[in-house]
């Protein structure tokens, strides 16, 4: 598939544009804005946290798998807010979880963040250090282990894999295919001329749902973004 042709980039954040909670690197705050298209990062962190992260990059925020949508000018789109009796659902579903976390983890007040439209749950830790993080569940396995035996049963919710030791809880079927899809449609973009870098497009990844909504390009980090980007739009 060539990329030259895509007038829009889509990036998850942790893992595929920055390190997880960490900046951006220079080389690829450096590099994007060369690209002259137009960026759009979609995460399962508040826009307040990608804002901190990508620094001064222009570009739309769609925190919270894209339940909380932000133009380049800090304008709101659209919010979509959970109910307190969703809340406790995800709470009850996360009390069983817990007693499996039979591991060290640092700082057990750091696994859980309100995010208003989205509770995310670290099995390690939000703030915790990227290489302590990979160690953890690089590879997914423990959280997919943990799904498969505690599955989340809700009418109004549902949860998939994000970031790199995180739980994503949400309101069912918002998540980041649809809402990719809405804000195509309400900028009356060419969803042929769109694409998307992610690490967790397999299935239960919280990047799966925009398989099918517009292309995708699997990534392993942000290195892996920087070299595909390289390599599709300077050759």
């Amino acid at each position: 598939m060539s990329l030259k042709n895509k007038k829009y980039l889509f990036f998850d954040l942790d893992s595929t544009l920055t390190p997880s909670r960490q900046s951006i690197k220079p080389e690829m705050a450096d590099f994007l804005p060369t690209l002259g298209r137009t960026i759009i990062v979609v995460s399962g962190s508040k826009n307040s946290q990608l804002r901190k992260q990508i620094g001064e990059l222009s570009a739309y925020l769609l925190g919270q798998n894209g339940n909380q949508a932000i133009d380049p000018t800090g304008s709101m789109l659209w919010e979509n807010v959970l109910s307190p009796e969703e809340k406790m659902v995800v709470q009850t579903h996360i009390d069983t979880l817990l007693p499996q976390l039979d591991y060290h983890i640092p700082d057990r007040t750091d696994l859980i963040e309100d995010r208003g439209s989205q509770i995310s749950f670290s099995i390690y830790g939000h703030n915790a250090p990227p290489e302590d993080k990979k160690k953890c569940d690089g590879d997914f396995k423990r959280r997919k282990s943990l799904i498969s035996a505690f599955p989340f049963v809700c009418d109004t919710m549902e949860v998939q894999i994000g970031g790199s030791t995180c739980f994503d809880y949400f309101k069912k079927g918002l998540n980041k295919g649809t809402n990719t899809k809405r804000l195509i449609e309400m900028m009356g973009w060419d969803a042929d001329k769109c694409v998307y870098f992610g690490d967790a497009l397999f299935p239960g990844g919280n990047d799966e749902t925009v398989v099918g909504v517009i292309d995708t390009v699997e990534v392993t980090s942000e290195d892996d973004t920087l070299k595909k980007l390289e390599e599709n739009f300077l050759t």
